[in-house]
């Protein structure tokens, strides 16, 4: 793990991670507050069981986009230093070096996702939700499903093809899933070979939008499809099985 570890605190030290969560906290902040809050009639809507789902999405949508930053050159980048030689002397294998390099990136992106979760505690602790805050830990394992699956995809990509290319699929990727649920109603709306094309998409693209959506069902205590938390853990497993496989010559 000293490779995983190494990486991992090189990426924290990275000011994106810093920069993009300070932004996610001042956005939950006005929710929160009610001063960016929706409204009807002129009248804000504080209540938790509607703002909760809100604020989910907002921590859902900047941690997927931020795994694909914190990800994107992780694997390339050891390569390009020359550094990768070193890990050969060792007997390192390079699905080893792969699989650890590529934990540190999710592991940036977890702790990214605890910074704004930090941020939703205290918004459940100013709407009186005290007895509540145990299913934080859940919903954040939930959450961090998306953040890994997409933090993998992001790896896998940039150590086979171009970083510039790797980053626009993995970012395409990553949104069309946070999405999937708003694409699918655009699938029935265009229809013919647009609608087609848009079906066949989505079912490459993982639904980070239902796993996002089960975090939201444990926080109010809502019913748990196990079903969709168990594809997205498949995912997960896809996408580091892919990477293992993927053999890179030095540059």
């Amino acid at each position: 793990m000293t490779i995983a570890i190494t990486a991992f605190k090189e990426k924290i030290r990275r000011k994106e991670l810093y920069i993009v969560s300070a932004i996610g906290v001042l956005l939950l902040i006005l929710f929160g507050t009610g001063t960016g809050s929706l409204s009807i009639d002129g009248t804000a809507i504080t209540d938790y069981r509607v703002l909760g789902p809100i604020m989910l999405i907002v921590v859902n949508a900047i941690n997927c986009m931020l795994a694909v930053v914190m990800s994107l050159g992780t694997i390339p980048n050891e390569y390009q230093r020359g550094t990768s030689h070193l890990v050969w002397i060792r007997k390192v294998p390079q699905w080893r070096y792969h699989g650890e390099l590529a934990l540190a990136g999710v592991l940036a992106g977890l702790v990214s996702e605890a910074i704004l979760f930090a941020a939703m505690l205290v918004f459940m602790l100013e709407s009186h939700r005290a007895e509540q805050l145990w299913r934080l830990l859940p919903a954040y394992l939930i959450v961090g499903i998306n953040v890994a699956a997409v933090s993998m995809f992001t790896s896998m990509l940039s150590a086979v093809i171009p970083k510039f290319a790797a980053g626009a699929i993995a970012s395409a990727a990553a949104l069309a899933g946070i999405f999937h649920s708003l694409l699918e109603l655009l699938k029935d709306m265009v229809g013919g070979f647009g609608g087609e094309l848009i079906k066949y998409a989505l079912k490459l693209i993982p639904d980070l939008h239902r796993v996002q959506t089960q975090a939201g069902n444990v926080l109010h205590g809502g019913k748990v499809d196990m079903h969709v938390i168990l594809t997205g853990l498949l995912v997960v497993y896809v996408y580091t099985v892919l990477l293992f496989v993927i053999k890179r010559k030095e540059t």
